[in-house]
């Protein structure tokens, strides 16, 4: 059985990330050897599940689930659009204001074992977890205790593999992961809650479905190395034709 969000224990997340995020930022050395202890426990697991697990936490494909997400919920399309702008630039401001090391660029050269390519931006916070918790906040609403436990462990499997992958410190996942649903929780509950005009969602609409056959068409022209590139491509694929379907049925 669901509960409205302001009497769910979900609208704490953010606080409990941030309150066990704040000795890792305090103690720096904490977070440093919280990464040195779960890096290579976590890789006894094989690493391409680590990789397939991020892959939930790339925006376009987390943006692709939730329009997908949002034919069945039009009126949480403001949300998704709010949300995620928010999140986005909190993650580009963040980034560029802190500029903290990854792992690998910060420890000695044999304490990483990268699992993937190394991003070329800074490690605080993390978008990844920002991008899961940002999907997860938005998948929530209106879903029963058992959903909403299994879409949180979703996205702690996604903080995981940042960490297995070698690219993240766990303060940069703890606050990605506040931010993110902080900020999607917040959109849900201020931005145009009762939805746009019915042209104005199809409009906008049409223009996402525009956008996401533009990353498709990029993503195809540029091939990826690791079995995850085939997953991206399918989940982008499948909404895409799925959505089309919609559209034109709905015409």
């Amino acid at each position: 059985m669901s509960m409205p969000f302001a009497r769910s224990p979900a609208r704490f997340a953010p606080a409990l990330l941030l309150l066990l995020a704040a000795p890792l930022l305090i103690w720096p050395e904490w977070n440093r050897q919280l990464f040195l202890a779960l890096h290579p426990a976590l890789q006894i697991v094989p690493a391409p599940f680590w990789r397939l697990c991020s892959v939930f936490g790339d925006w376009p494909t987390v943006l692709a689930l939730l329009l997908a997400a949002c034919w069945r919920a039009p009126r949480r399309l403001p949300a998704l659009i709010v949300g995620c702008s928010l999140a986005i630039a909190l993650a580009i401001v963040l980034k560029a204001g802190f500029g903290v090391e990854r792992p690998p660029l910060a420890l000695p050269a044999n304490a990483v074992r990268l699992l993937d390519a190394l991003p070329g931006n800074g490690s605080f916070p993390s978008g990844h977890a920002m991008a899961a918790a940002t999907l997860a906040a938005f998948l929530a609403r209106g879903l029963g205790w058992r959903c909403r436990a299994g879409l949180a462990a979703g996205v702690i499997l996604v903080m995981l593999s940042r960490i297995a992958i070698g690219v993240h410190w766990p303060a940069d996942l703890l606050v990605g992961g506040a931010l993110g649903w902080g900020a999607m929780a917040l959109a849900l509950w201020k931005a145009w809650p009762q939805g746009w005009p019915q042209d104005i969602t199809r409009t906008v609409l049409i223009i996402l479905l525009t956008m996401l056959a533009g990353s498709l068409v990029w993503m195809l022209s540029h091939p990826g190395v690791y079995a995850e590139y085939w997953l991206r491509v399918a989940i982008a694929a499948l909404v895409l034709l799925w959505s089309g379907v919609r559209l034109f049925r709905a015409h």
